[in-house]
């Protein structure tokens, strides 16, 4: 007798969809929940106004710094999550895209034309990516919490 594959949590889902139920199954994380946790109360932290002496007053102080590094974290996470399930899906598409294009310049289909499509949508690209930076530079206070958080919401988990 064969042994019979275990069944994924994901419900048999594709490792690369894009979904609410998606979504939920990368919500499960504790890593995930600590951080949106922290920043959550941090925020609560922040806005409310402790009574002298108490534990919560010693720590208001520190929500700020406390916000920004759980919503870094919490940010960097869902990028890398995003990124996960969208990186096999881009690297097919480029590759049909160079293989049409060297297609079109073998059976002597313009390729100056063609060149400069090719240079025109990376300029776009170039520029769409510097704004995307600046926008999320000033988003992201805190570059490694991100960058941890992207690496965890990135990997991949074995499953047994």
């Amino acid at each position: 007798m064969g042994r019979k594959k275990p069944v994924s949590r994901d419900n048999e889902q594709d490792d690369n969809e894009i979904s609410l139920t998606g979504f939920l199954l990368a919500a499960k994380s504790k890593m995930f929940l600590l951080s949106a946790a922290g920043f959550l109360g941090a925020i609560g932290l922040w806005l409310t106004d402790p009574g002298q002496g108490s534990l919560l007053s010693l720590l208001q102080p520190y929500a700020p710094a406390i916000m920004a590094l759980a919503g870094s974290f919490t940010g960097g996470f869902l990028v890398g999550w995003f990124a996960r399930r969208t990186f096999g899906k881009t690297i097919f598409i480029t590759g049909l895209v160079i293989a049409a294009v060297g297609l079109l310049i073998k059976f002597g289909v313009g390729g100056s034309a063609l060149e400069d499509w090719v240079h025109a949508s990376v300029g776009w690209v170039n520029t769409s990516t510097e704004g995307a930076k600046r926008y999320l530079a000033a988003l992201i206070p805190s570059a490694a919490a991100a960058g941890t958080g992207f690496l965890k919401g990135f990997r991949r988990k074995k499953k047994k």
